[in-house]
């Protein structure tokens, strides 16, 4: 039985085009992801060699940049892939509900672990991000 549309819902342009939606998702991820990492930085312990200050701070600050931006990165590729996937659900099921979040973030956390991990690693990994997907809602 299909589900009737809500007529008090708003429709925008970012609620019918997938793809404006996606690039707008990568860019606040990335920029969400940089300020984490930004945060994460500035309240890790460091071990300190005080006698060459200058060579010192220089490495320190090289070395969070490039953490910054991988982890900039990292939330933007998941943002990306998560809206993409969701859009597509929401055509397909043709419904807006927890189930969509939960299916892209679970897909989503499987096409990114695809590499790296076996299919049993890849059906975990679904499995927690589809959970964590339910959390968030």
């Amino acid at each position: 039985m299909a589900q009737e549309p809500n007529p008090f819902k708003h429709v925008t342009f970012m609620d019918t085009n997938c793809a404006a939606k996606a690039a707008m998702v990568t860019v606040a991820g990335g920029a969400m992801g940089f300020l984490m990492a930004l945060f994460m930085n500035a309240v890790e312990m460091r071990d300190m060699d005080y006698g060459r200050t200058k060579q010192s701070t220089r490495y320190v600050l090289r070395r969070d940049i490039n953490k910054m931006f991988g982890m900039a990165k990292g939330f933007a590729i998941f943002g990306a892939f998560y809206s993409i996937f969701e859009c597509q659900l929401e055509k397909l099921r043709i419904r807006d509900d927890a189930t969509n979040s939960f299916l892209s973030c679970m897909f989503s956390s499987m096409v990114l672990a695809a590499e790296s991990v076996g299919w049993k690693g890849l059906m975990m990994s679904g499995l927690g991000g589809g959970m964590f997907g339910g959390v968030i809602l």
